[in-house]
Parts: C-alpha cells; structure tokens; sequence
C-alpha cells in the first residue's frame, strides 16, 4: 500500500492515514467525508474501499506549508479530476513531468512500484475526487475482460507507466463532486459513495472506449492534434491564441481544427475557452474572495454584467452566490 503524502488527492488513502496519524495515532480502514485538521492541511477528506480492488477518495484541502511531498505507490490505476486548483505537476522517477490541469480527468496507471514528488505551495487549496483501481479489482473478470472500456483501464496498468486524459465530462464532474457534498449519512451514504464509485469506474472506460472510436474515425495524428489544441488552451485561458495561430502551432489547417475540435469535445473552440474561463472565475471567487467585477475582468470580460450573465447561464445561479458561506461539518 501507498505510505507517504500524495498531492491533491489523487491517492487519498495515504493523504487520510497520515493525517489520522497525526490527529489521533490511528490507521483508520474507511473514512467517509469528514473534516480533518493537522499540521499538513486542513479540510474535507474521504478514502472508501467500496469493493475489492476499488478505492474512492476525494478532498477539499488547503495546504499548510511549503514542501514538496512525494508518493510512493504499489501498482495500480489512478484517475482523478480537479475541481479546482491547479495546474498541478508531478515529477515521476524514470519518466519526466506529469501535469494535470482542472476541470480534466487524467489516468495514471503502472505496473510496478512508482516514485513521484509534486511540490505544493502554502495556502494553496484543491478540490478532488477520483479513484484508485488495484489489479485485483480485475481478477472476478479472470480472463474474460472483453468490453473495450474495461479493456482499456486495464491496459494502462501494463507496459510500464502510462497516462491519459479523458475528454471533458459533465457526468465525470458531477459524479466528482457529489462524492462530498451529498445528503447522505450510515448505510445509505455507504451505498451512495459505491454507486458513485462504479459510475466513476464506468464513465472513465466508456470515455477510453470513446476515444477509440475518435481515433478510428479521425486518425490517431489528428486526434493527438485535437488534443493538443486544448493543452495550449488550457494552458493561458486569460490569453489564448487565435484559432489562426493555434492552427499554425499544431499543424493543421483552421478549417479542419475547428472541425475537429468540436468532433472530439462536442464544442466550439470558443465555447471551450468561455467554459474553462468560467471555471476559473469561479475558483477567483469561492477561494480568492475577489469581486464580481475584478473576477470577470481577470478571466477576460469587459462588462461585469456580460461576466454574469455568461455566469449564470453556465453554473445556473449569478457570481455572487459564491459568496454564500459554506455549510458546517463535524471536525474529527
């Protein structure tokens, strides 16, 4: 099992033991969303075996110092998402950098113990939730694993270490963030928290098996171009290129990157920048406490009321509802 600090959640087991054994002296087994407080972080955390094999964690975590923390992990696949927060990037010994970026799902998977470090900044603060897959997780299929989703999960526990990016999900999201905040208390959040594991489970090998599909429809080249594009957007969403100059920068015409785009992600280029630029505006908001105004204008809005109504038409309720304090829980 894993046995040093993970970063933002991505292997929660460990991040939970820890601070259990800081708190209490104790190795907890299961831990359902609880408050936790220590001298590495404070916030929301849950790690839950919900079957053999098949860990859900998530968090909402603020750091409390400057370090860089490493991990160490027996086999395994890891899929996370972060709600907010990030870019975070790992380096892993042997391999090089692994950056994942927000709002985006990414998978991690190995076939032999793996060392990585990722350096976390004090006062910085994530939203997570993912989960962890052990190879015996696959062991009731034996051999008979046929469905390309489920084929697919499997193969990135092979071959050394590899990683993927799942395109963007609104079901992944919304399954991430239930996993803390639901209504659910006993054995009704037990089995609440394992049907949200399985989805989870689900969701990520039915986008693997899509993925498949877009490569055989579109090439394997032009897929990784898509790809590609969205990195460079992620990566300055405040001053992101034109499509002109993203065309140029992945090698492709316009006319076919737009195309393409809106195959793979089911949206504009625009659409996606505007999404992810909200996004954004609101991590300024919860956990900058900037104003309306001055959050709009970061991400690029002239007009605070184009901002929010461009705000409320994607998150349903208008920007300064972020302000509304939030709602208390049992410190363990």
């Amino acid at each position: 099992m894993d046995n040093r600090i993970p970063e933002q959640g991505m292997t929660l087991n460990d991040l939970v033991r820890l601070g259990a054994e800081l708190a209490l002296g104790v190795e907890p087994v299961d831990v359902g969303p609880r408050i936790m407080e220590t001298p590495i972080y404070t916030g929301r955390l849950l790690a839950l075996e919900v079957q053999p094999g098949l860990t859900l964690s998530a968090s909402d975590v603020t750091y409390a110092s400057n370090q860089n923390f490493a991990v160490e992990m027996e086999p395994a696949l890891v899929c996370g998402i972060l709600l907010s927060g990030g870019p975070v990037t790992s380096m892993v010994e042997g391999y090089g950098r692994f950056v994942r970026y927000p709002q985006q799902a990414t998978l991690m998977g190995f076939n032999a113990p793996l060392r990585y470090s990722t350096p976390l900044r004090r006062g910085a603060h994530f939203t997570s939730a993912g989960f962890v897959l052990r190879p015996s997780f696959f062991e009731r299929f034996a051999d008979g694993v046929a469905d390309d989703g489920l084929m697919a999960l499997r193969e990135l526990m092979e071959g050394g270490f590899r990683t993927g990016v799942i395109s963007h999900s609104p079901l992944i999201t919304e399954i991430a963030r239930l996993c803390l905040d639901h209504p659910y208390t006993g054995q009704l959040e037990r089995l609440f928290l394992e049907s949200r594991a399985l989805a989870f489970v689900i969701e990520a090998a039915q986008a693997l098996k899509d993925e498949r599909r877009l490569v055989a429809l579109l090439g394997r080249r032009e897929y990784d171009r898509v790809m590609h594009a969205r990195e460079i957007l992620d990566a300055d969403l405040v001053a992101t290129p034109t499509t002109m100059e993203l065309s140029r920068r992945v090698g492709i015409n316009v006319t076919s990157l737009q195309a393409n785009f809106k195959t793979v992600f089911g949206k504009t280029i625009f659409a996606h920048v505007r999404e992810q630029r909200l996004m954004m505006a609101k991590v300024l908001l919860q956990e900058h406490r900037l104003s309306v105004s001055e959050a709009g204008r970061r991400v690029g809005f002239s007009r605070p009321s184009a901002f929010s109504a461009a705000y409320r038409k994607h998150f349903g309720h208008p920007p300064r509802a972020e302000f509304q304090p939030a709602r208390s829980m049992h410190v363990i």
